[in-house]
């Protein structure tokens, strides 16, 4: 199963909690549309697109599109800090 780092839940914490519903807010990770390098989108939504697989961890709600759900399944996800503050999220093999 997908593991959040703590750097990672924190962010997507503060990230939901200024969603417009912040108590059904979560992680959303899909596919880009029409693209076919592998990369992922992750998003705070108001909840899951249908088919997506619902999951808690570390107390948020993270919905994984059915592709992503099985390229996730045994990584880990963190946060690396960008140039101008930004922050961009990375999907490892090891925790890190």
């Amino acid at each position: 199963m997908l593991t959040l780092t703590d750097n990672a839940a924190g962010l997507v914490r503060v990230l939901a909690s200024r969603a417009d519903h912040p108590d059904q807010a979560g992680l959303r990770i899909a596919p880009r549309a029409h693209e076919q390098g592998g990369n992922l989108t992750v998003a705070i939504t108001g909840g899951p697109d249908a088919g997506d697989q619902v999951v808690e961890i570390k107390g948020i709600r993270v919905f994984l599109a059915p592709e992503a759900a099985e390229r996730l399944d045994d990584k880990y996800l963190d946060v690396e800090p960008m140039p101008g503050g930004s922050v961009s999220f990375r999907v490892s093999r090891q925790e890190p």
